[in-house]
Order: structure tokens, then C-alpha cells, then sequence
């Protein structure tokens, strides 16, 4: 039976058409009888879903229908009435326990011999389950298409390069303010390749590379690259690419977000530049004080002047902390111009340990040096730098422990690699500080170490030579329990 196409009806029911209500009563959630002019609801069945009528019922309305979907309800109504069709509809009720329910309600017109409606049947099956599933997911993609606007919102308005690669290295979306950078409009760049978009094959190759671990590994990568801007000329970027991972744990995407980092660079440089004129203007007159300041020493002594003698050894002393200062500027300022040299020699690491043990014991008297006995250790490396290491590390550890206390210095070595480790009894790092010590000028934290002076470069310096020699560099601490810093470089 179609919508257009009302039940024959008979003077009573006949038999079949009874067998039919029966059916349907016995498959459907709720039963119900209505006048002619829907005015009355004559009977309602509406098993534990909507209470029964019990009798007929002139404000059936207000009773099972939600006051938002009454007015719909009559609309439909009316519709059905004019047309004499089947009324069908989506609506919420309101159920027997009170709450808010759906239902698919439908009735049909009964008619009689001279085709007027004499009553409808209808029948109505419970779809709260389905209409809660439809909102849920209206409200899913709502607020995906909220997150959406918003996040292009804010990939349109920031001054970052903001990307995505496909597993296949293919831009699938690129923010204004790339675009820019590389003078194309959306459909000339998004589609293509790295190659299409002006990367050099060297450039494009690296980040192939890269987006290949990224999707192996599901691990970020960052680098730093120049790239030539459409308007300003060559201009240094740091970038980070990071995966995105669907339901299954794949890569599917690739999300980049690269940055201008021209101006910082620029202005690291002029600070670098003014750190070197300044370390270098002052070692001249340094070391013209420290000249005199031994040669009247010297004279203190030769005189039997033993006040004045050892005020110029304590002022000598504070004059070879100033030198290491400078000169630890020096480092940094070269380190990071890059002008910094390598120079690899082979020598015996034990002889080094040695001289650095000697040094120790005429300068650092308040402390015990003990290094660990060691045979022969020949590795190829730069002499001065390493033991500028050996150095900046011991002068931390006198630094950080208190008088009288030792420090130690242990050495060993397989086929590839030396390892060197200097322990201490001192006031330990911090769980919190810890990953950060090895940063350009940063300090420990804490009413124990801010009477304790020093700029924060001495670890950084220390790491720098490392890494340039391909070694590593790490430090073991727990608060009020010491320190080990360790080192490793390659024998060759």
C-alpha cells in the first residue's frame, strides 16, 4: 500500500482486516485508534513506552506530544485530513517515565462505503535510539566543522608557514602565508610536489628523507634550512614536521609548521660579534695586570713581604678566574659563528688526565682529585679542546661540592668509543634541571646554588666540543647526593 492510497473500507470490520490489526498490534511498540477529525483519541496501546488511554482522550496532544513538535504534529495533520493519505512523521513524545522520547508514528484513513474517514489506525515504533545516534553524530560534525573553521582561522592569520605532506610528499594543504613565501596561489602549489614548488633537489631530497622517518618512526623532526622567499630574498627557517596518526595508528599526514627565523639569527650574530670585540679588548689590559701583578709578586716575596705577597697571589687567582671567563665568552661567540676549529691529533687520554690532575692540585686545594688508574688510551681528537672539557667539568664539580670533599675522575674505553667520568660529593641536580644544564647560560635553580658563581657556559661549552667530535655528554644526579658527568668520544 502507497501513501496515496487509503484502506477500502467496510461497514465494520471484516475478518481479514481484523487479523491485520492483531498483527500489527502484536509488532508494533504502540497501538492507536483516532476519530475522524483527530480531535479524540479513542484508544492507545502504549505498552511500557507511552502510558494507555484507558478512555478516549480529547487532549491526547498535550498529553503524549512534546510541546517543541506539537504545531508540526497539526501540520501534518492537517495535511493528512485535506488529502485523505497516510500520515507519517518523526516526532518527540513524551514517554511514561517522563522522559523525552522518538517515535515514527504512522496511521492510515479508514473509509466507508461513500469514501469519507470514519477513523485512522496507527501505529507508532520507538526510534529514540537511533534519533539520540543521529544527534550524537550532528553534534560530532558540528563541532569538527567548528574545529575546522577555527583552525584555518588561525593557519590564515599567523605569520608561520603552516603545511601538510600526504606519505607521498605531496602538499594536500598550505596556509596563506606560505603561499606567499613562495608566490603561488593555492591551485599552482597545493597538488604538487616539493620539486614543483621550487625546492632544490638536494632540499627536496632531505625532506623526503625526513618524512619518510616520521612516518617509520611516528616521531617529530626539526631542522633549521634556508630558502629563498618570493619578495625577501634568501631567509632562514626552523621547521618541525610531526605525524598524524588515524584510528588504525598510521601516518596518514604528515603536519608541518616552519618559522622565519631570519631576524633572530641576525641579531645572535651582532650579540656574538659584540661578546667577541668585548672578550678581545679586555684580554689585552688582562694580561697586561696579570704581568705586573707577578712581577710585583715576585718582588713581595724577594722583599719578605708576606702580606703583600699573598694578596697578589689571591689577586693573581681572581685574574686567572676573569681569564677563563673571557676566554669562555671567546668559545661561545665562535662556537656559535661557527668558526670554531677541530684540530684532531693523536695523543695518549691518560697523559691528558694526568696534566689535568696536576693543574687541579695547585689550583683547586680545597678538593681531592682522585683519578682511577688507567692503561694507555690513544684517541684522535683536538688535545686543547678536550681538556678544556676536563677542565670546565672539574671547575663545576669544585663549584657545587662543598670543601674537603673529593672528586673523581674514572676513564674507560672499548673498540670504538672512550668513555670519561667526573663524580662528585656536592649538592646534586635537580630532576627538574637536569635535561636543561647542558643549555647556553642556564643555571641551576635553588638557595644552594645562587651564592655559587658563573654565566651558565661552561656545560654548554663542554657539550659543543663534545658533539663536534661526535661524542655524546650526559650527567646522572639526585639532590643532596652528588653528580656524575659523563662523555663520550670516538677513538678515531
Amino acid at each position: 500500500m502507497t501513501e496515496n492510497q487509503p484502506f477500502n473500507a467496510y461497514k465494520g470490520l471484516s475478518e481479514s482486516e481484523e487479523r491485520f490489526r492483531t498483527l500489527v498490534t502484536a509488532t508494533s511498540d504502540v497501538v492507536y485508534r483516532m476519530s475522524a477529525d483527530w480531535k479524540v483519541m479513542r484508544q492507545l496501546n502504549g505498552g511500557n513506552f507511552l502510558l494507555d488511554t484507558g478512555e478516549p482522550d480529547e487532549h491526547w496532544l498535550q498529553k503524549y506530544i512534546h510541546p517543541i513538535d506539537q504545531q508540526v504534529v497539526k501540520d501534518a495533520i492537517d495535511e493528512a485530513l485535506g488529502k485523505k493519505q497516510m500520515f507519517r512523521l518523526e516526532h518527540r513524545v513524551l514517554r511514561a517515565d517522563g522522559t523525552i522520547g522518538w517515535v515514527l508514528s504512522t496511521a492510515v484513513p479508514i473509509l466507508n462505503e461513500s469514501g469519507d474517514i470514519i477513523e485512522w489506525f496507527g501505529t507508532a515504533s520507538d526510534v529514540s535510539g537511533r534519533k539520540a545516534t543521529e544527534e550524537a553524530l550532528r553534534q560530532a560534525r558540528d563541532e569538527a566543522e567548528t574545529q575546522r573553521r577555527l583552525y584555518e582561522i588561525v593557519a590564515a592569520n599567523t605569520p608561520d608557514l603552516v603545511y601538510v605532506f600526504d606519505p607521498n610528499y605531496i602538499f594536500t594543504f598550505a596556509n596563506p602565508a606560505l603561499l606567499k613565501m613562495w608566490g603561488k596561489s593555492w591551485d599552482d602549489a597545493v597538488g604538487k610536489g616539493l620539486l614543483d614548488n621550487g625546492y632544490e633537489p638536494w632540499h627536496a631530497e632531505m625532506h623526503e628523507r625526513e618524512i619518510d622517518h616520521v612516518v617509520k618512526t611516528k616521531e617529530s623532526i626539526r631542522g633549521e634550512i634556508a630558502f629563498p622567499h618570493a619578495t625577501l630574498g634568501k631567509r632562514i627557517y626552523d621547521y618541525i614536521f610531526s605525524p598524524v596518526v588515524n584510528a588504525q595508528g598510521e601516518v596518514e599526514a604528515i603536519a608541518g609548521t616552519t618559522r622565519d627565523i631570519s631576524d633572530i639569527k641576525e641579531n645572535e650574530q651582532r650579540k656574538n660579534d659584540f661578546i667577541s670585540m668585548v672578550s678581545h679588548e679586555l684580554k689585552t689590559p688582562l694580561t697586561s695586570v696579570i704581568s705586573n701583578v707577578q712581577v710585583a709578586q715576585k718582588r713581595a716575596i724577594q722583599n719578605n713581604d708576606t702580606i703583600a705577597a699573598g694578596m697578589l697571589e689571591r689577586a693573581g687567582t681572581q685574574l686567572g678566574k676573569m681569564t677563563r671567563m673571557i676566554n669562555g665568552f671567546l668559545n661561545v661567540s665562535r662556537l656559535e659563528s661557527g668558526r670554531i676549529q677541530i684540530d684532531h691529533q693523536l695523543f695518549d687520554l691518560s697523559d691528558l688526565m694526568k696534566e689535568v690532575e696536576d693543574d687541579a692540585a695547585a689550583t683547586m686545594l680545597g678538593h681531592s682529585i682522585r683519578i682511577e688508574p688507567s692503561p694507555e688510551i690513544w684517541i684522535n681528537a683536538d688535545r686543547e679542546k678536550i681538556s678544556q672539557v676536563f677542565n670546565n667539568l672539574l671547575s663545576n664539580a669544585v663549584k657545587y661540592s662543598p670543601l674537603c670533599s673529593t672528586i673523581y675522575i674514572s676513564c674507560s674505553a672499548d673498540n670504538d668509543f672512550v668513555k670519561v667520568c667526573v663524580r662528585d660529593e656536592g649538592i646534586g641536580v635537580s630532576e627538574e634541571d637536569l635535561p636543561l644544564i647542558f643549555e647556553r647560560y642556564y643555571r641551576v635553580k635553588g638557595a644552594e646554588a645562587n651564592h655559587i658563581s658563573g654565566f651558565g657556559i661552561g656545560l654548554y661549552l663542554c657539550s659543543e666540543i663534545v658533539k663536534l667530535h661526535g661524542g655524546s655528554i650526559w650527567a646522572e644526579s639526585k639532590p643532596g647526593e652528588g653528580s656524575t658527568f659523563c662523555f663520550t668520544l670516538p677513538k678515531n
